[in-house]
């Protein structure tokens, strides 16, 4: 990510955003994660999306285009497991992309919002991993 302006980083973290908004929409939809749980991450996920929105408007910049669901999202709606364990994957691919911009930002009060909803995905992690029963912190 370094050398590439706030803008593109913005809009990345936009589309990552948009990713995990449709895969809970889908699963909400299809049954493939708990109402509770699904909508809770459905709406974190709506108001980080909205945020990074208003970010980007605010410097003139468009939104990132809309991608196609991939066939990864369509096999994992089978089961509320196989979902867990895609968007636990799409959280943690998150995380690493926040904690990269993060460090690449180069407007210092961007660090905080962006911190913090990397936070917040670790914590859908901790949530998902729940939902399966596993051990909610790996060592």
């Amino acid at each position: 990510m370094a050398g590439r302006s706030d803008v593109e980083l913005l809009e990345d973290l936009l589309a990552t955003e948009n990713r995990l908004l449709s895969a809970y929409e889908a699963a909400l939809r299809r049954g493939a994660i708990g109402a509770a749980l699904g909508e809770t991450l459905r709406r974190h996920e709506s108001d980080h999306a909205r945020a990074i929105e208003r970010t980007l408007a605010d410097a003139g910049s468009r939104n990132p285009r809309a991608s196609v669901p991939s066939a990864d999202l369509t096999a994992a709606l089978r089961s509320r497991a196989s979902f867990a364990r895609f968007a636990i994957d799409l959280e943690g691919r998150a995380v690493a992309a926040y904690a990269e911009a993060a460090a690449s930002i180069g407007d210092p009060k961007l660090r905080q919002p962006l911190g913090s909803i990397m936070a917040c995905a670790a914590a859908h992690v901790v949530s998902l991993r729940d939902s399966l029963g596993e051990r909610l912190l790996v060592n």
